[in-house]
């Protein structure tokens, strides 16, 4: 009977350990769900955040191409308009130095003397050896 008194002893024991190691394990387990849980929702925001990422860097590339685009066709532009401004300032000052030269005088005569009569009279007066300019001149 002794050793049947022991034996339940140590049955009651080995019980009442197991029944610790049980919660213990019970813990460790809900703790490691939670753990995993919280992973789980860490890694769907970071994949999250890079599908983010990446869709903004082909925003941002797909920008860039534009932008460059753009500035080329500015940069066309401003060579076109620099282009006509050399154009324009050469022609203004072909037109200054054409401004400022003396006419001929056969065509300053024309203006001093007296009103023709008729168109007829008017080339009559102009002299053979001073032709009368091209306009286009």
């Amino acid at each position: 009977m002794k050793t049947l008194i022991v034996l339940l002893i140590l049955a009651v024991a080995v019980l009442a350990w197991l029944k610790h190691e049980n919660s213990t394990l019970s813990r460790s387990f809900t703790n490691a769900n939670t753990v995993a849980t919280d992973q789980k929702r860490t890694i769907g925001m970071l994949k999250d955040q890079l599908l983010t990422a990446q869709r903004l860097g082909a925003d941002n590339d797909r920008a860039q191409v534009e932008l460059r685009q753009k500035l080329a066709a500015a940069g066309q532009r401003a060579l076109r308009r620099e282009r006509t401004i050399t154009r324009l300032l050469n022609e203004n000052e072909e037109l200054r130095h054409w401004y400022d030269t003396e006419l001929p005088a056969a065509v300053r005569s024309l203006h001093t003397r007296t009103p023709c009569a008729s168109a007829g009279r008017c080339a009559e007066r102009l002299p053979e050896s001073q032709p009368v300019p091209d306009a286009g001149e």
